[in-house]
């Protein structure tokens, strides 16, 4: 736009100077006068078309991402004027001047490397538990420095990174790689994708990833959790992944395909098997939902997932190998002045043991928030889980025992990139010798 503007600029300098000083040459002999009115009449009416050209260019200008069709004015007719040649030498050669320009404003921009935009997200707050235990420790907390990277390689190949940096409970610093995927588009919906993404079931595990500031509360639903802080599915797979959308008359479907490594536990925790399956059983999962054009904001799925499973427990006491599938549903229902997320995972494994049967557990989670004013959002999640203890899949993670919590909060957002969040917990796990226990959490999470 600046280009054009600079042309008609430019051109309107060379009319000027091509039409006006051979008129005063020519002024001097007396003999051109009838010809000098004619080519100041002519001169006058381009600088005004020019003049019109020049505001309408400003006005696009102002229209960011909208393309208009700028009709070329028309100015009325008048008695041809052969041009002078000097005159239309020198419009040429400024024409040309303004093309070379022009060019090398292209190849300079061409040239340009304005590196790969960052993004992230941190997090730190403060926990008192009204029982303490080894796992269970009160006080000020680090939370996640999450950096963000999408870099861009043309119109179809896409990328995502991000790095998550956090000390664990022995207070060591540790960096995990929790998404390096690249992608290749084939269209707007169709994407494919290999790496190590975020497994896409249900809902919460895909709309929110380690920024803590994107999510409402302050936890996410505890059997949902990253592998290392007690999640007791697969949260990241190292694959391939092909998702997409379709329109219909009810409305809008996504889907999700995707295929892995199957995991393994390893002391305790579930391990995504960076360098290989290490049992040769692939994981295979789908994810479906429908976005109802009849309730707009609500959106409705199914979802499953298969995967053979070995390992041992956190001492090495014990060891176990199964096969553990799921196939359940979830909902999201986002208004106005609420949202509403639910999920809900029915689980039948079989222990593959001498001996060994099939075994039955469920787990699901509810959570709503509430607009209650300007920029504070209340919030209430229930969670259970009903887990077979005698499932090797399950006995042998350290957070692989039944539980049922209660939470109740308050966001509070600052600006659109802070907010300031309370979570109160109330939870009874089955494994745990304390009983039941209640935790305060304060949050400050940023993104930038």
């Amino acid at each position: 736009m600046k280009l054009s503007r600079l042309r008609v600029s430019a051109l309107a300098i060379a009319l000027a100077s091509a039409y006006t000083l051979p008129a005063i040459a020519a002024a001097k002999d007396g003999k051109e006068a009838e010809r000098i009115k004619a080519l100041e009449t002519k001169l006058e009416k381009s600088l005004a078309v020019i003049e019109q050209l020049n505001q309408r260019l400003a006005e696009l200008e102002k229209q960011p991402k909208a393309t208009v069709a700028v009709a070329p004015a028309k100015p009325a007719k008048e008695p041809a004027v052969q041009p002078d040649p000097v005159a239309q030498a020198r419009i040429e050669t400024l024409e040309q001047g303004v093309r070379d320009l022009a060019a090398a404003t292209a190849s300079a921009n061409k040239g340009t490397d304005t590196g790969v935009p960052l993004h992230g997200f941190l997090d730190i707050g403060h926990v008192h538990h009204n029982k303490s235990s080894d796992g269970l420790r009160s006080g000020s907390t680090l939370g996640v420095m999450d950096i963000y990277l999408t870099p861009q390689f043309g119109s179809n190949v896409r990328s995502l990174i991000e790095l998550a940096f956090e000390y664990g409970e022995d207070g060591s610093l540790a960096t995990d790689a929790e998404r390096l995927q690249i992608g290749y588009a084939f269209s707007d919906d169709f994407v494919l994708w290999a790496g190590r993404f975020h497994t896409p079931y249900g809902y919460w595990n895909t709309a929110f990833h380690h920024g803590a500031q994107i999510q409402t509360a302050i936890t996410r639903p505890r059997f949902i959790a990253f592998e290392d802080q007690g999640g007791i599915l697969p949260a990241h797979t190292v694959g391939a992944w092909v998702t997409g959308r379709a329109s219909t008359d009810l409305g809008r479907v996504n889907y999700d395909f995707y295929t892995g490594n199957g995991n393994r536990i390893s002391e305790g925790v579930l391990d995504f098997n960076a360098s290989g399956d290490d049992n040769r059983s692939p994981m295979l999962g789908f994810n479906v939902g429908l976005s109802l054009k009849a309730v707009p904001g609500l959106t409705l799925g199914l979802h499953g997932m298969r995967q053979t499973v070995a390992g041992e427990n956190a001492n090495g006491s014990a060891q176990g190998k199964a096969r553990t599938q799921f196939l359940g549903g979830y909902g999201f229902w986002e208004g106005d002045s609420f949202e509403l997320i639910g999920e809900y995972y029915r689980f039948n494994n079989r222990d593959f043991a001498i001996g060994g049967g099939k075994h039955r557990s469920w787990a699901s989670y509810m959570q709503v928030g509430y607009s209650l004013a300007n920029r504070l959002t209340g919030f209430v999640r229930v969670e259970k889980a009903s887990l077979d203890g005698a499932d090797p899949y399950f006995a042998l993670q350290e957070s692989g025992s039944s539980y049922r919590q209660a939470s109740i909060g308050l966001r509070y957002d600052l600006d659109p990139r802070s907010a300031v969040k309370v979570q109160l917990d109330n939870n009874r796990d089955a494994a745990n010798p304390l009983g039941t226990v209640n935790s305060l959490r304060a949050q400050y999470a940023i993104r930038f």
